[in-house]
Parts: structure tokens; C-alpha cells; sequence
């Protein structure tokens, strides 16, 4: 595993850089963007949002398993349930 190296620019250093910062986040790095020296925006590459999105989908989907399983809701009721609607579509 590579850990990322973040690196924090002003906005407006950032606009004036923005194409090497952006060659630094494919390369993967992040790039944290900062006004009056607070943090206000995060540059990462399309293929780390994407690893951040199935870990947050995953994160949901086991969440609402527990809800399901604390209601009683077992997979195999839910594959029951799935299969009566498939079969009731025209």
C-alpha cells in the first residue's frame, strides 16, 4: 500500500498552480486547499474518490443490515421477498 503525500496550498497559490497540482494528484498525492490558512477544499484523484465511495457504500450496506437483522429482517426473507416480485412483474 502507497501512502499518499498531502500537500496543503493556499487558493491562491493553487490557482496559479493548478496544472502541476493536479499532475501531483494523478501521481497520487492529495492536495488540501486552504483560505486565511483553513482548510476549504481537498483535491484527490478520480481513482481514490472512487475507493472512497465503495467504502462508504459497503459502510451503508452493513449499517442497514444491522437495522434489518435488529427488525428481524434475515437475507433470506429478503431473497424471498426478491424473488415474489421478480415473478410478479409482467
Amino acid at each position: 500500500m502507497v501512502i499518499a503525500m498531502t500537500k496543503t496550498v493556499a487558493i491562491s497559490e493553487a490557482k496559479n498552480k493548478l496544472t502541476q497540482l493536479v499532475r501531483q494528484v494523478e501521481a497520487g498525492d492529495q492536495v488540501v486547499i486552504t483560505k486565511d490558512q483553513q482548510p476549504v477544499a481537498r483535491i484527490i484523484s478520480e481513482v481514490e474518490y472512487g475507493k472512497m465511495q465503495r467504502r462508504l457504500a459497503v459502510a451503508g450496506l452493513r449499517a442497514q443490515r444491522e437495522r434489518w437483522l435488529a427488525l428481524g429482517i434475515t437475507g433470506e426473507l429478503l431473497a424471498e421477498e426478491a424473488r415474489q416480485l421478480l415473478e410478479e412483474r409482467p
